[in-house]
């Protein structure tokens, strides 16, 4: 009889020190996100300034470039894979076409500096998130494979269309 006594007063400061412990852990959360909420407006703050410092580099003819070079990428891989779709909708063309050519690095340079321009021309946090998303992963071929990676040409084409709607969307959004 004794020794349950004991066991059961154990098992109460077990489970008392447990609730403690637990108590103790959520306060310091809350505190970390308060912490983490100060660290990404400071991060933002930060951001904003490298982009007004990034405004005032980019002249009216380099964002012109930008946007005639994302052009001109679309359009050529467009064709390419065009002329894929005609000789047979087979997935392996993508590959050879984009992910396995200098073209797809050249592509994906291209879109990368005109989401950047976005990126830095963006009037809210949300596109400017979102442009700077569509530049990751930061290596060409990762970034090839994570859009055009088991296409067929006919759906590598729906996405350059998409692409080519945000170069027309990031124009607007730069010449306001």
């Amino acid at each position: 009889m004794k020794t349950t006594v004991i066991s059961i007063k154990t098992g109460m400061f077990i489970c008392l020190g447990a609730i403690i412990i637990l108590a103790g852990c959520k306060s310091q959360d809350s505190q970390h996100d308060a912490v983490a909420g100060n660290l990404t407006d400071s991060a933002r703050k930060a951001q904003d300034r490298i982009d007004s410092l990034r405004k005032t580099h980019y002249l009216n003819n380099d964002l012109s470039i930008i946007f005639l070079d994302a052009t001109s990428w679309i359009m050529q891989t467009q064709m390419a894979l065009t002329k894929a779709e005609m000789a047979g909708n087979k997935k392996e063309m993508v590959d050879s076409i984009l992910i396995n050519s200098t073209k797809g690095d050249t592509l994906y340079l291209t879109l990368r500096r005109m989401y950047e321009a976005g990126a830095v021309f963006a009037d809210n946090y949300a596109e400017k998130d979102q442009f700077r998303a569509m530049r990751e992963p930061d290596s060409s071929k990762l970034w090839l494979q994570k859009y055009f990676k088991e296409s067929t040409p006919s759906e590598a084409l729906k996405t350059l269309g998409k692409f080519q709607n945000d170069v027309t969307a990031i124009n607007k959004i730069v010449r306001k």
